[in-house]
């Protein structure tokens, strides 16, 4: 009896062994479908992890999660390009040092309700943004809340909105002079005695320079209009010695009566790929200019060479200069270095202006170097060809 003890016991075992197999074997089987929806939702998630981060890679706008401190704890990449490299594990206040930041967050976390403003930081550099900043549901048993931050640069907005102010501010003063000009002479004109011819010659000439001066800025703002509008203008190439050689002739008596010897260094088969009406209206405001604002016995040299980006044409005077603090806003619409000069002169503030948007249509850029009572060097340079023209006015 006692040797068949073994026996039974294995048998037992077995029987045991058996009986758990098949047990197991139907868990695997109930736990199967269960596995494939969890791969199948894990799978799921990867792909709507994937997506969430190529649409936050993908947004404009800077979007952040930030503690309730302000502390950064996920960016995306224009968040990095906005606030710099660097900026997880640091506040919001520490990287723009903007105190209205960090009070619209602070009244987000007191509140628990969503708050936006427009901004102004100066850090990293100068910006004027729109802020909008969440609160986000929470596990209850999380660490820390967590809040949306996400920041619109509108900068760019706010600059061109000031200059939209600016220049309706200054069409209507510079459109202001002349009318009162007219109006007030034309007054006097009424007051004057049918028998006075002088007088009312005199007058009606007043009248007349003013509406000439009114009719030189309706047509110079629609050129700049034009230019604006970034038109691809109908290239073509055109002999650019011809076009300054007639220029030449054109300011002969007006360099004449300021003393200023005009010249011009451009080889006869010197070609350039432009508008030829655009080209020769940006080297006649560069040339005119160069003349108005000469001493005299000064002198204005044109020249022409080519680079790697295409034709390079320089205007070059030993005029009155202009000072550094200037340059920036030179090529800016109605700005004057020398306001009263430059009315004296006749201008309507829109010459340079128009030759910076002009080469701009066709491609090219434009640059300028002065000195303060030496002179000055404007310059522009097109594409030479037409196409590389188009695709750079169109990127511009």
């Amino acid at each position: 009896m006692l040797s068949l003890l073994p026996w039974l016991l294995l048998l037992v075992l077995s029987v045991a062994v058996v009986v758990l197999a098949v047990r197991i074997r139907r868990l695997e089987e109930k736990l199967a479908p269960l596995r494939q929806r969890a791969d199948e939702a894990f799978a799921e998630l990867q792909h709507y992890r994937s997506l969430l981060q190529h649409v936050m890679e993908s947004l404009q706008d800077a979007v952040l999660l930030v503690t309730a401190e302000g502390t950064v704890t996920s960016a995306n990449p224009a968040a990095m390009r906005l606030l710099g490299e660097g900026l997880l594990g640091q506040t919001l206040l520490q990287r723009t040092l903007c105190y209205d930041l960090n009070l619209l967050l602070t009244r987000c976390v007191q509140t628990q309700r969503a708050q936006h403003a427009e901004v102004r930081f100066n850090h990293p550099a100068p910006r004027t943004v729109f802020v909008r900043i969440l609160p986000l549901p929470t596990h209850p048993h999380a660490a820390e809340s967590a809040y949306l931050v996400v920041l619109t640069d509108i900068s760019e907005l706010r600059r061109l909105e000031q200059v939209r102010r600016d220049f309706v501010a200054n069409v209507s003063h510079e459109l202001r002079t002349p009318l009162a000009s007219i109006r007030a002479t034309a007054e006097a004109l009424l007051d004057t005695p049918p028998a006075d011819v002088d007088t009312q010659r005199r007058f009606l000439n007043t009248i007349v320079q003013q509406t000439a001066r009114l009719t030189r800025m309706t047509e110079d703002l629609l050129v700049l209009a034009q230019a604006e509008a970034r038109p691809i203008p109908q290239a073509q190439e055109v002999n650019l010695h011809a076009v300054v050689r007639s220029l030449l002739e054109q300011l002969r008596s007006q360099a004449e009566e300021a003393e200023v010897s005009v010249t011009a260094d451009i080889p006869e088969d010197f070609t350039v790929c432009a508008q030829r009406d655009h080209l020769e209206q940006v080297l006649w405001n560069l040339m005119d200019n160069a003349i108005k604002y000469n001493r005299r016995g000064g002198q204005v040299h044109v020249q022409a060479h080519k680079t790697i980006d295409g034709s390079e044409i320089v205007v070059e005077d030993t005029g009155i200069g202009i000072p550094n603090e200037h340059l920036d806003r030179i090529f800016e619409r109605f700005y004057r270095v020398d306001k009263a000069r430059s009315r004296a002169k006749g201008g309507t503030g829109l010459g340079l202006s128009i030759v910076k948007h002009l080469v701009e249509a066709h491609g090219g850029r434009v640059w300028v170097e002065s000195e303060l009572n030496v002179g000055s060097r404007f310059g522009f340079v097109l594409p030479d060809s037409r196409t590389e023209s188009a695709e750079n006015a169109i990127a511009s």
